[in-house]
């Protein structure tokens, strides 16, 4: 007679074999990113054989201006789907009053990964979403992680790097279907020894999102998890050309900023030479044309971010296949396979394309939501 434990392994290798099964069965391809900046290949995702894949590089925030990419791949019938989403980026630093970067979430700390997807749950939850439970993370992800860490604390001898992940499993119902997820999330961070105005840090979170109906995600989870179907290897020429044009504009910036030194000493040596007091006067009136260019140029460029940041978002949900509106039950993401959607504030939204109207039909007072842009503006 085999030991009770014994039996408990057999029993438990049983179960786990079909999945690590359909894991190595599975055929793979790739499909490519191209950087709509530069019009070159910038990513190659490894995504199942047969699926579709939609994918893009975006820009960096005012605190994080690296780019980085965005993507979907889903199966031919669109009810699994693996998505690596937009990266959330934050800085701190205590000792600068006021410091709120565009683009940019506002923790003001480093958080940890379960910490984060609690608040992204609550920014992505829809109707009828049911949290499961955690989840635990696959030791090659971690693995991953790790070394995620180690090399933020290689930056700088003065710069400590740290890194963590954590995911959930949740529950969601499409129609008549229950569709399983898994969000899945690692927090990188990288603070400094520094004091005064160079204290503080700065960290980056990186979501991953699979989804498949009932019964079926941990199938897919293994096979993603098996073959790190969510890496994002970089073309190492594309990265030259970002490295590059960084370098470029961090050069022209310097070269306009000693131009415009340079010119500022030159005509405040000729007034003081001419005379002190018509010096001082001319000294007063071009510093106050200097600020009122200054905030006429800011608010330039702030309409202008704000302009990308909603063209931006509009592009993600053209990405992403979905659309944003606003009404009863607030401003959320739904598909965008319909033109009409119907909320009766009560966490419920009905999508039709046709001009079906659910009051009478479905429980509650239903009224039609309004398309707005993805970041919640009105067009």
């Amino acid at each position: 007679m085999p030991s009770i434990r014994r039996q408990i392994l057999l029993l438990i290798a049983v179960l786990l074999f079909p999945l690590a099964h359909l894991a190595e069965a599975q055929d793979l391809t790739t499909a490519s990113i191209i950087d709509p900046a530069y019009g070159v290949k910038a990513f190659t995702i490894t995504i199942p054989a047969g699926w579709k894949f939609q994918g893009t590089v975006l820009p960096g925030p005012e605190c994080s201006q690296i780019s980085f990419p965005v993507f979907r791949a889903y199966s031919p019938d669109g009810l699994s789907e693996i998505r690596l989403m937009p990266t959330f980026d934050w800085t701190f630093h205590p000792n600068t009053p006021n410091f709120h970067p565009k683009g940019c979430m506002d923790f003001g700390r480093t958080i940890t990964a379960g910490e984060f997807l609690a608040h992204y749950e609550e920014m992505v939850a829809t109707s009828g979403m049911h949290v499961v439970g955690p989840m635990p993370i696959a030791p090659s992800y971690q693995q991953r992680v790790e070394r995620v860490a180690q090399n933020m604390s290689r930056i700088a001898p003065d710069i400590h790097g740290s890194a963590d992940a954590a995911a959930v499993r949740v529950e969601t119902r499409n129609g008549s279907f229950v569709i399983e997820q898994r969000l899945r999330v690692y927090v990188e961070c990288r603070v400094s020894d520094r004091t005064g105005l160079g204290a503080g840090g700065g960290c980056s979170a990186h979501v991953d999102v699979l989804r498949a109906p009932e019964g079926k995600l941990d199938a897919l989870i293994a096979l993603v998890d098996a073959h790190d179907l969510v890496r994002t290897p970089h073309e190492d020429a594309w990265l030259q050309r970002v490295l590059q044009t960084n370098k470029q504009r961090n050069s022209d910036r310097l070269a306009a900023l000693t131009r415009q030194e340079q010119d500022g000493a030159a005509m405040l040596k000729k007034q003081s030479d001419d005379f002190m007091a018509t010096s001082q006067r001319n000294h007063e009136t071009f510093m106050a044309q200097q600020e009122s260019a200054f905030r006429s140029s800011q608010n330039g460029a702030i309409a202008a971010m704000n302009s990308g940041t909603t063209a931006a978002s509009d592009w993600v949900d053209y990405a992403l296949d979905q659309q944003t509106v606003t009404g009863s039950g607030g401003t959320v993401k739904v598909s965008s396979a319909y033109s009409h959607t119907w909320s009766n504030g009560q966490n419920q939204w009905y999508q039709t394309s046709d001009n079906a109207n659910p009051n009478g039909v479905l429980y509650g007072n239903w009224s039609e939501d309004t398309k707005t842009h993805g970041n919640g503006k009105p067009y």
